[in-house]
């Protein structure tokens, strides 16, 4: 759905619109400052930005019991870093939760992912993933 709305978006603003490169590095920037001080989680290592996708990862120092807890986590991350325009879905991966991203104005965008990464996020992922595909041993 990511690059549906990625689609629509520059449809609508031009071809270019999450293609600045100037605009992604101010963006990657801000991102790493206003995710500073966050509680219960630290920025791993500065944000990633492969061709105009950024990658911020996240390691989660709190356990993380259900949903919410993950989603809060990741929510409280974009409230600082989202624009006028936001998007985002939730993916589990082995090893991590990921949340891509589109967020932006009219005149520029931005997408990425954030990845909630460490032991609590990778336990969190595996047991959700079981839930989603069965598992030996899984009762839900």
């Amino acid at each position: 759905m990511v690059d549906d709305i990625i689609e629509a978006l520059s449809a609508r603003y031009g071809p270019n619109w999450a293609k600045d490169t100037d605009a992604n590095i101010r963006f990657a920037i801000e991102a790493e400052r206003l995710a500073a001080d966050l509680d219960d989680v630290h920025m791993i290592g500065e944000p990633e930005l492969d061709e105009h996708h950024l990658t911020l990862q996240f390691w989660v120092d709190r356990p993380i019991a259900d949903l919410m807890t993950a989603d809060e986590i990741a929510f409280d991350i974009f409230a600082r870093i989202s624009i006028e325009m936001f998007y985002s879905e939730r993916r589990f991966v082995e090893g991590a939760i990921v949340y891509p991203f589109v967020t932006g104005t009219s005149r520029h965008g931005h997408t990425g992912s954030v990845v909630l990464a460490g032991p609590h996020a990778a336990e969190f992922s595996e047991r959700f993933r079981k839930r989603l595909v069965g598992g030996p041993r899984y009762h839900a």
